[in-house]
């Protein structure tokens, strides 16, 4: 079951941040991704090259409430572009006059999804707790996933726990460390080598508050994961 549940992630990569989009605002993200080298499994490595092209469109809708909207698409190893699926995401942030001592906030997404244009589309999605902290320059994420298909033969939930750390400097370059993880479901453990740990060097770039770009690099840490993929998210806030 993980090897599709990771398959659909491959598809927007990112570690979140508590905060809601503000109100009347609008961010549009692309998500690209390239797997250089999949699963060590596989019989023709070359089958896990492909390029992932989500559309993000979130609003704000309230002080603490947004919803995301996610087009998935992609292009095969031999090039030719695939309609994959869509997904919601309702999310909500605890605010900030409650005083936590991290940030949090829930998201839930769900939708309709295919691995490729050979496959029946799956009714699938994810619930992600969002906790991050700020200390001076250091920043941490810790989003611990839980991700779920409803229908076809690979019912069920997996945990996919992700983390972010980045230090910023002279407010402008972040620079940090992403991990990424597929490690199975509440009742049992997948075999580490059946499990999935990325790991990489990130970039994160705030030369405008309108703008956002995130960069990185991951590397596949056991058998059955990835083994290189390369991310990159270019967003764009539209507002007041």
């Amino acid at each position: 079951m993980s090897a599709l549940l990771f398959a659909q992630a491959d598809n927007e990569i990112q570690v979140y941040a508590s905060p809601t989009v503000q109100p009347k605002w609008t961010i549009f993200e692309l998500h690209s991704n390239y797997t250089f080298k999949g699963s060590k499994y596989l019989s023709n490595p070359k089958s896990a090259q492909w390029t992932n092209e989500t559309l993000e469109i979130t609003h704000g809708i309230g002080k603490n409430f947004e919803l995301g909207f996610y087009t998935f698409t992609a292009f095969s190893p031999s090039g030719n572009f695939q309609y994959l699926g869509n997904q919601i995401r309702p999310r909500v942030t605890v605010p900030l006059e409650w005083k936590w001592p991290v940030g949090a906030s829930l998201s839930m997404e769900a939708g309709f999804f295919r691995p490729h244009t050979d496959s029946a589309f799956i009714w699938q999605g994810e619930l992600r707790p969002i906790f991050d902290k700020t200390w001076g320059n250091l920043y941490l994420s810790f989003n611990p996933n839980i991700e779920f298909v409803l229908s076809g033969e690979e019912k069920g939930a997996v945990l996919a726990p992700q983390i972010k750390s980045v230090y910023t400097i002279k407010n402008i370059y972040g620079v940090g460390v992403e991990y990424y993880s597929s490690i199975g479901s509440f009742k049992r453990f997948l075999p580490l080598s059946d499990q999935e740990h990325l790991i990489g060097p990130a970039v994160d770039l705030y030369f405008h508050p309108k703008w956002e770009f995130n960069a990185a690099y991951l590397v596949g840490l056991t058998e059955n994961s990835n083994q290189r993929i390369f991310k990159l998210l270019i967003g764009r806030r539209i507002g007041k």
